[in-house]
Parts: structure tokens; sequence; C-alpha cells
């Protein structure tokens, strides 16, 4: 048994590798984490031998993990203090799941194969399990470490972020198991194998496709569009705020646009919410906005109907579609009022408008964020008035591809592609490029612009098909359908703030079938719960012999 110092150096070096075992924080530590740093824990953990201690120590070591890593909550200017509890609560969440994998640990020597599949099963099944609580959480699985190489993210078109934790803690435990048993030459080479079957995998993947690729001559001229405003800038929340106008939000962004105005583009993306007021509310004088445009370009106008005297944000949006000659997908508010209803229905909604043309294309976002565009419950009605927060939006019903001339889009909106299992959906529905839009602008100065951006990179490898991202205040970049970064502008984060701009960028349109299209989540979740079945039949059956 290993020496109490020996324990404490373990438990130490797993902490600091946990710790940084994040992508935006080290690779390499991504690396030893996803090889042997729940391996040293384990190590450290089995040393004790009351269930409780070892219970509360993982308890305790993964939940100030879970406080580093989630650390963007705090960024609370925005949010208020009633993000704390949440903060709090999930960190315990996923720690309490983790301290309840460790009792199923055993000792190296009683620590078989089938127990070993079990616990990796249970641990990929509760980090499903994560993202049906309430609107879901889909952020920080174990997995990935793996993403913080290329090599390592290809791995995803076969079975997805689950498929890599549970690989994860596949190689973990079988480093636990054998290190602590005398050493074999046939042992180690098998857990290599496992350790560096990701990236074998990965190596061979990114070699098929990356010659293929090049042979595809079909690229996208995107441009994207980041305006890089606060909340206060864009209305007034407060009676010192001093927000832009209307006018004066569309006259930054067509200054940005029109350097690009005699070039040819295929897509033109803006981010979630470009500007307030939503679609159709009609604030603006139509006259006024065709003299305003006159003066940026020289275009057939878009031809509002007679009696429409009055236009809104989509009058402006239409235009640009009419003037580049392209798709324009832009975020906004949209109402629809019914016989029966008072109150309009308000949706958070996504428009592609191609040009010259009256087709209403919405989507519609389906996973809403609790107490910022949902009230869970009625006593938090009170607490949401002082965020200007009064009532709910709808929530959509359905994935919706939208076709244009130049590629089929799967829509989504702001922390939806986060979860693999809904971008999968317009895959299926025949999408051939992912599109998001996003605010990050809640959590200022944080880290959480580039840790969307790091889960939101895994859908492209999972679906192979690339991905383009406009967000308010970053991270606006294109992504190829191998998770490489073709195109970024700098985003709001610790070091630095955004700026307003627009990335223009060439995206290849190459696409390709994956595995995980095809089975989606269902391939691990079948896995995992064929081996805690098996293993708990086995166990059953020895307790009655």
């Amino acid at each position: 048994m290993p020496s109490t110092s020996n324990r404490a150096c373990s438990l130490f070096a797993s902490f600091f590798i946990l710790l940084l075992a994040q992508p935006d924080f080290s690779p390499l530590a991504s690396i030893l984490a996803a090889i042997l740093g729940y391996a040293l824990f384990f190590k450290a953990a089995l040393g004790l031998h009351s269930k409780r201690a070892r219970f509360l120590l993982a308890l305790g070591w993964f939940f100030l993990i879970q406080m580093v890593h989630l650390s963007w909550f705090t960024a609370d200017r925005y949010v208020g203090i009633y993000i704390y509890p949440v903060y709090l609560f999930l960190c315990l969440w996923f720690s309490l799941q983790f301290a309840i994998l460790t009792l199923f640990v055993k000792a190296a020597r009683e620590l078989t194969l089938l127990r070993i599949l079990a616990i990796c099963s249970f641990w990929a099944l509760s980090e499903w399990s994560r993202l049906y609580f309430l609107s879901g959480f889909s952020f920080n699985p174990s997995g990935l470490a793996l993403t913080a190489t290329l090599l390592g993210m290809q791995a995803l078109s076969v079975g997805g972020i689950f498929a890599l934790s549970f690989w994860v803690m596949l190689t973990n435990l079988l480093v636990y198991k054998y290190s602590s048993l005398p050493f074999k030459t046939i042992r180690w080479g098998a857990v290599a194998l496992v350790a560096l079957m990701p990236y074998l995998y990965g190596g061979a993947h990114l070699a098929y496709h990356q010659g293929r690729m090049q042979a595809h001559a079909d690229n996208f001229s995107v441009l994207l569009v980041q305006t890089a405003l606060n909340p206060e800038q864009k209305v007034a929340y407060t009676p010192e705020d001093s927000p832009l106008s209307p006018w004066e939000q569309w006259d930054k962004i067509l200054s940005m646009l029109k350097p690009f105005a005699k070039q040819p583009i295929d897509f033109i993306l803006f981010p979630e919410a470009t500007v307030p007021y939503g679609a159709n509310y009609r604030i603006y004088q139509r006259q006024l906005v065709e003299k305003y445009l006159a003066n940026f370009f020289e275009y057939p106008l878009y031809t509002a109907k007679a009696y429409e005297e009055r236009v809104g944000n989509r009058f402006w949006a239409q235009n640009l579609a009419n003037f580049f000659d392209t798709s324009v997908i832009i975020g906004l508010e949209d109402a629809e009022f019914t016989e029966t209803e008072v109150a309009p229905t308000i949706y958070n909604a996504a428009f592609v408008l191609s040009p010259f043309s009256d087709e209403n294309q919405r989507y519609e976002k389906r996973v809403l964020v609790p107490m910022g565009e949902y009230i869970p419950f009625a006593w938090c009605k009170k607490i949401l008035l002082k965020y200007g927060i009064r009532d709910s939006y709808e929530r959509g019903r359905e994935a919706k591809v939208f076709e244009t001339e130049r590629a089929a889009l799967g829509i989504s909106i702001c922390y939806e592609e986060t979860f693999g299992h809904l971008m999968r959906q317009n895959r299926l529905k025949g999408a051939d490029l992912l599109v998001n839009l996003t605010n990050d602008v809640w959590y200022p100065r944080s880290r959480l612009p580039y840790v969307h951006y790091l889960h939101g990179r895994m859908r492209s490898v999972e679906s192979g098909i690339p991905l383009i991202r406009a967000c308010n205040t970053g991270v606006t970049c294109g992504i190829d359908s191998l998770g490489r970064t073709v195109g970024m502008l700098e985003f709001d984060c610790g070091k630095q703030c955004s700026s307003a701009g627009v990335c223009h960028l060439q995206l290849s349109g190459y696409h390709y079938s994956t595995l995980y299209t095809y089975f989606g989540d269902w391939l691990i979740l079948f896995i995992s719960l064929f081996f805690v079945f098996l293993w708990i039949i086995l166990r059953f059956s020895k307790l009655t012999d």
C-alpha cells in the first residue's frame, strides 16, 4: 500500500493536473488528465479505508476543480448575485456524481475489467444526464480534455463528447489498476494502445479528409458581423444608461459592411438579438430609412407594401440582402399575435433573408436560459423585475434547416450549439453548414466566450460540416469540418475587450458523413447501459449463489 507521503503527492499532482485540464488553460495538462489525472486521485483516495472518507475527499477535490473550471459564472455584472447559488449548485451536483463514482472503484487487484467498464459507463451516463435538468447544462464534460488537440478532437466523429468522457475514464482506470500491479509489458502495451487510440484515429482521420478537402473546390465567402455592444448601449436598463439609438446602431453596422460592397459574398451573419425592438415592430419611418440607406449604397431598395409607412429592423436587413445579393442571417426578437391571446407570443429568433424575397424563414430558439429567457417558477418574477425581465420567451419546437443558393443552413442560437444531439438534428435534416448566433455579453471579461467557442467547434467534427459563428462580443469565427478555426475576431475576455468589426473569410464547404450523425449519443448510451446491466446481473447472480 502506498505510504502517506506518496498518497499526498498523488493527490496534489492529480489536483493540479485536473485544475489546468481545460483546452484554453493548458493542452499539456489536458493530455495528462486524459491519461492519468484521475488515476492519481484514485491511487490517493483508495489509501483511505473508510468509504465515507473517500466520498468526502472526492466531493471536495472535484468541487474545487469545478469551481475553477466554471469560474466564468462569477462575472456577475449583469446577472447579479443570484448567479452564485446556481454556480455552487452546479459544482456540487457534478461533484456528487464523481464522489458516487469513486465509491465503486476498488483496490487495483480487485478491479476487474468488467467493473472498470461499468464505472466508465456510469460516468458517461452521469454526464449525459446533465442535459435534461431544467434547460440542461452541457458545459465541462471530462471528455473535453481530449479536444485540447486537433488529433484528439477527431474522435468526436465516432461517438460524440460522451464517448470521449467514457474513454478518458477508461484510460485512467486502466492506468490506476496496472500501476499498482507488478510490471508486465503486455499489460502496459494494451494501456498505451488505449491511451493513444484517439490520437491514432485522429491522425488517420485528418490525413484522409485533408486530402479530400484540398480537392474540394467549393468555398464560402462569408461576412461575420461583431457589433461589440454592451446591454446598456443597446437599451436603457436604468435611468443612468445612455444607449445608442437604433439609428446609430444600424449606422455602425452599415459603416462596417461598406468596405465589402463590391465583393462577392455568399452569407452575411449577424449575432443573436443584433439590435433591439424586434424584427417587425415599426419604429422607423420608411422614407427616412430609404434616404439613410441611399447615403451608403446605390441599389434597388426593397419595396415595402404601399400601406407600410413605417418599418422595422427586418426592413434594414432585407435591404442588405438585396444590395449584397446574398443570404442574410440575423438574430431578432419576434412576436406573434393570435385571436385567442391577449398578449403576443415572443420568440428569440433568427431570420434567413434571401435577396428580393418576402419569404418568412424563421428559426425559434429551443433551449432557453432559465431566469434570463424564461421564468421557471412564479416566485422568480419579483427577483427578475429588478433586472428588467418581465416575461418569458416561447420555446421553439423543432430544428429547422433553410435552403439557400449556396448551402442548406442549420441554425442555432447561443448555447444551443453546445448540445450535440440538437445539432445532429440539423445534420439529419440535410444541413451542410452550421450557423450559430450568440450573445455572450452577459458574462463580461470572463472565459465564457472562449469556453462557449470550444464547445461549439466540437459540433463541426461530430457532424462533419463547417460552422460559422457571429457573436456580439465574441468568439466570432469560422470553423471547417475538421474543427480547425479559419478566421477569428478579437473577443471579450479577461485580457482584452472585444472590438466591433467584420470577419471576412473563405471557408471550405467540404463535409462528410460521420458515425455520430447516424447514431448520435445512442451509441455510447447503449454501450454504457449494456455494461452497467451486465455488471449488475453478474454481481446479483454471485450474491444469490
